[in-house]
């Protein structure tokens, strides 16, 4: 009865290394001693991953291999530099979202060009590698700025007034959508 006990208890946590992922969302885990377990990983609601390696722990409940329940998968490749209260999404690619303790949020998507730093205050680039949304703004904004009538009378053009109004706006979208790369 004893041995029975200290087994299972034994069993409970396994640690482990990812081995293999299979298309119904179950993963293959090889554990600390050898054996090879397999399960679904358990993530909390409204978060869920796709590792390629990295370490498991397994929980094996009751302390049965056959009923067991994989942590998620840890991995270190790829992650950012995070501060104190700081909290990232990334992959292994290169790609991540960080949002800062301080209020910055930092987003790049890794190979399709920048899409990223944010540092404190809100500022925020999306860009990749056919358009930058600061850039395409300011082209909306310069071509209303440069608007000509058509018909009689012609060549009649925004006021001045209304020009100083959009060069403002456009100000506000640089300092927004942090310009250039």
């Amino acid at each position: 009865m004893t041995r029975e006990l200290a087994a299972r208890l034994r069993n409970l946590f396994q640690p482990g290394v990812f081995r293999r992922r299979y298309p119904d969302g179950r993963v293959q885990v090889e554990t600390h001693n050898g054996r090879v377990v397999e399960g679904r990983e358990a993530f909390p609601y409204g978060f869920r991953a796709a590792a390629k390696g990295g370490r498991v722990l397994a929980l094996c409940q009751g302390g049965d291999t056959g009923a067991t329940v994989m942590l998620p998968v840890l991995g270190g490749e790829g992650a950012p530099e995070l501060g104190d209260g700081d909290v990232a999404l990334y992959t292994a690619g290169g790609s991540r979202v960080v949002l800062r303790e301080a209020g910055g949020l930092e987003i790049y998507a890794a190979g399709t060009g920048d899409v990223s730093v944010v540092g404190s205050g809100g500022k925020l680039l999306f860009a990749n590698d056919a358009a930058n949304l600061c850039e395409v703004l300011c082209g909306i904004l310069d071509e209303i700025a440069a608007l000509v009538t058509a018909g009689s009378p012609t060549s009649q053009q925004v006021n001045p007034a209304s020009k100083a109004k959009l060069e403002a706006y456009k100000s506000v979208v640089r300092a927004l959508l942090k310009e250039g790369n």
